[in-house]
């Protein structure tokens, strides 16, 4: 795969949804850097809706404003003609998914419990952070996620 979205090289299908697709992709610069990035784009079809493509551009800008070593780091909402994503950091190694499928290594009680600890932190950090104007974010994503939010202007 070598198809360039945005200002990204596309260089495989990580995951395919209901929502997207999520790619690994590269941003390459001068002096031979670059740096390996996650892309998800939105379906096509689900941006032609203007309410939820508003829906995916203010949990976006949402994300990105959460700065925490256990939660993804989201870098930049992109578009390139009618296509729309979200660029976020990549975090090389396996999933707690394929970790749980192995038969070979025993997910002990200490392991289980420092993997809930850690998510449960950057839960917490998500959870406490709080808008311009003092709304906490944790209960305006959940009031998006129920499409009752009145106010997404307040999200900057």
């Amino acid at each position: 795969m070598s198809e360039i979205l945005g200002k990204y090289q596309l260089v495989a299908e990580l995951a395919r949804g209901g929502m997207g697709i999520v790619y690994l992709a590269v941003s390459q610069g001068p002096g031979r850097f670059s740096k390996l990035l996650v892309i998800k784009e939105l379906k096509p079809e689900l941006a032609e809706d203007a309410s939820f493509l508003q829906m995916f551009l203010d949990e976006a800008r949402l994300a990105a404003r959460l700065n925490h070593p256990n939660i993804v780091q989201t870098y930049e909402i992109g578009t390139d003609g009618d296509r729309h994503f979200i660029v976020m950091d990549y975090l090389e190694g396996i999933s707690l998914a394929r970790v749980l499928k192995r038969k070979s290594e025993k997910f002990t009680a200490a392991m289980q419990l420092r993997v809930l600890s850690e998510a449960l932190q950057g839960l917490s950090y998500a959870h406490n952070l709080t808008d311009f104007d003092g709304t906490p974010l944790g209960s305006c994503i959940a009031m998006r996620r129920l499409r009752t939010c009145s106010s997404p202007s307040t999200v900057r």
